[in-house]
């Protein structure tokens, strides 16, 4: 038998929807207030390669990308999942998302995000959360695979997430023994 290998600790990140840039202050204390300190903020990035929120969310959405300064287990993805639905749940109104909250995690590897839709490609975590690669990491950029949303595969996010990455990088070794 194998030895089982321990899983380095991961970058937690979450990804925000909205419609609404003043809403942005109250969510991301929420986010604090759920996963900790905020390490890297991106600024909003247009979400403008679907049409599938707009019936529910509106017109001029914007995604704007948090990463938070605590690493923690991969599989906190599911208990993540759930936070954030509750979040989103606060900030509806009469049954309406005004914000969708998209959490998830970086390795050195890849972008995973969390799901609550089932697909092919998403393996279930456990209590109705799907996880889902988004972007790999390979020959020192992000490539977004055949089944990922457009906006990840026209590359507006790889700058983005390979400062997410060498931030990463930096709190592996800073929370490294002897680091």
């Amino acid at each position: 038998m194998s030895e089982k290998l321990k899983p380095a600790p991961v970058l937690r990140v979450c990804s925000c929807l909205t419609g609404l840039p003043e809403l942005l202050p109250e969510v991301e204390a929420e986010l604090v207030r759920a996963f900790g300190e905020v390490a890297l903020k991106s600024v909003p990035f247009a979400f403008d390669t679907s049409e599938y929120y707009r019936p529910e969310m509106g017109e001029g959405l914007q995604r704007t990308w948090y990463g938070f300064r605590d690493l923690c287990p991969a599989e906190r993805l599911v208990e993540a999942r759930l936070k954030t639905g509750e979040i989103e749940d606060r900030f509806a109104v009469e049954g309406r998302r005004r914000v969708n909250l998209d959490p998830g995690y970086l390795d050195l590897g890849k972008l995973v995000l969390a799901s609550l839709k089932e697909a092919p490609d998403k393996i279930h975590m456990g209590d109705g959360v799907w996880a889902h690669v988004c972007l790999q990491f390979r020959d020192g950029k992000f490539t977004a695979p055949d089944h990922s949303f457009p906006d990840f595969k026209d590359g507006r996010f790889d700058e983005l997430m390979l400062e997410a990455r060498e931030l990463y990088k930096s709190l592996l070794s800073y929370n490294a023994p002897n680091g």
